[in-house]
C-alpha cells in the first residue's frame, strides 16, 4: 500500500498516467488527480457555427415554439375558451 501512495504522490506520474516501471497505464480517480487550470470564460468569444448548425438550431427553435402554441391552444380549448371542451 505505501508504494501505491508514493506513486500517487508523484507529480510526474500524475501528469502522464503511465508507469514505465510497471509498463502499464494506471487509472487515477479525479479526486486524487492534480487540479487542472480552469478556463477564463470572460476571454472566450462566440463559438463559430456552420450553416447547417445554424439551420438546425433555428428549426429546433421553431419546432419548440410550435409545440408550445399547440399545447397552449389545447389547454385553452379544455378551459372552454374556444367553444367548449371535448
Amino acid at each position: 500500500m505505501p508504494a501505491t501512495m508514493k506513486l500517487l504522490n508523484n507529480e510526474e506520474f500524475l501528469r502522464h498516467g503511465y508507469d514505465e516501471n510497471l509498463d502499464r497505464y494506471v487509472i487515477v480517480h479525479p479526486l486524487d488527480d492534480m487540479p487542472e487550470e480552469k478556463i477564463d470564460i470572460e476571454t472566450l468569444g462566440p463559438l463559430p457555427m456552420t450553416r447547417s448548425v445554424k439551420w438546425s438550431l433555428l428549426s429546433l427553435r421553431a419546432y419548440l415554439i410550435l409545440m408550445f402554441v399547440l399545447v397552449s391552444y389545447r389547454v385553452l380549448q379544455l378551459a372552454g375558451l374556444f367553444g367548449g371542451s371535448h
